[in-house]
């Protein structure tokens, strides 16, 4: 845990090590191993994050998915959902499957069938594990009140914020 000591998630994680190491390993997995293509993983977990109003979620993510390539059009679409003109047919899809599995835990046959054409199956169970556990940790995050830090901050001004937001 010394590595990130600053981190607020990190330092609290760092609580219950027996609980945090096996799950760091997991999540490192779901953002550096996963099948799931970069820009398509980091729409879907924005998206949870926006949508569950996970505010550290939303602003490290920012940070992570500017790293990443993604722009500041993305962050406003993904405030719209998966409506906003700016998405291409795939990107819609992602957007729309992790509104339906937030809201019914499952997807239904033309859902899935949608999503198995944007992603195959190994790419797809990465998916479904990567939204249930940013699920999760939306309610863990917001649940513990995880503080942002500076550069957090500045990017939730700059690209919006779940709080912010109404």
């Amino acid at each position: 845990f010394e590595a990130g000591a600053n981190n607020p998630v990190v330092k609290t994680f760092a609580q219950h090590p027996a609980l945090a190491t096996p799950f760091l390993t997991f999540n490192r997995y779901l953002l550096r191993g996963s099948s799931v293509p970069v820009r398509l993983r980091q729409i879907a977990i924005l998206q949870v994050a926006w949508t569950k109003k996970a505010r550290y979620m939303w602003a490290s993510h920012l940070r992570t998915s500017l790293r990443l390539g993604l722009v500041p059009d993305d962050f406003a679409a993904i405030r719209r959902g998966p409506e906003a003109p700016h998405w291409s047919p795939a990107e819609r899809t992602i957007l729309a499957t992790v509104n339906e599995l937030r809201d019914h835990a499952a997807l239904c046959d033309a859902s899935w069938a949608a999503l198995r054409g944007v992603l195959d199956e190994r790419q797809a169970m990465d998916f479904l594990f990567t939204v249930g556990t940013y699920l999760s940790l939306a309610m863990v995050f917001n649940t513990l009140r995880i503080a942002r830090e500076p550069e957090l901050l500045e990017l939730a001004q700059r690209y919006g914020s779940p709080d912010l937001a109404g």
